[in-house]
């Protein structure tokens, strides 16, 4: 499919857009985490890409808020009263390649 990520191809694994662990009063209590073992046991994955075809597109610039005001802050936990996801927001710019014809 020749794609690509906004977050680089292989993505990059710290660029994170979760940061969860489930509480020992929410269902599925296997996947409980104590508030001092959230780092090493929590939900903290890049899970949501920009997909684009890279022979068409290229990412100029990619980033994304997890507090609803345009910013990302890396270790805190979501979602909060503020920000009620639990996947952080993610945008990116895309340019348009230069076609064969065009060169």
């Amino acid at each position: 499919f020749n794609l690509e990520s906004s977050w680089g191809t292989p993505p990059d694994e710290s660029l994170h857009t979760t940061y969860h662990g489930r509480t020992y009063l929410q269902p599925q209590l296997n996947k409980a985490v104590k508030s001092t073992e959230l780092k090493e046991k929590g939900d903290i994955q890049p899970k949501d890409y920009i997909l684009f075809t890279s022979n068409k597109l290229k990412a100029v610039k990619a980033w994304r808020d997890n507090t609803g005001s345009g910013e990302f802050i890396g270790e805190m936990v979501f979602p909060t009263l503020q920000f009620p996801s639990d996947h952080a927001l993610i945008a990116a710019d895309l340019r348009l390649s230069p076609t064969k014809q065009e060169l």
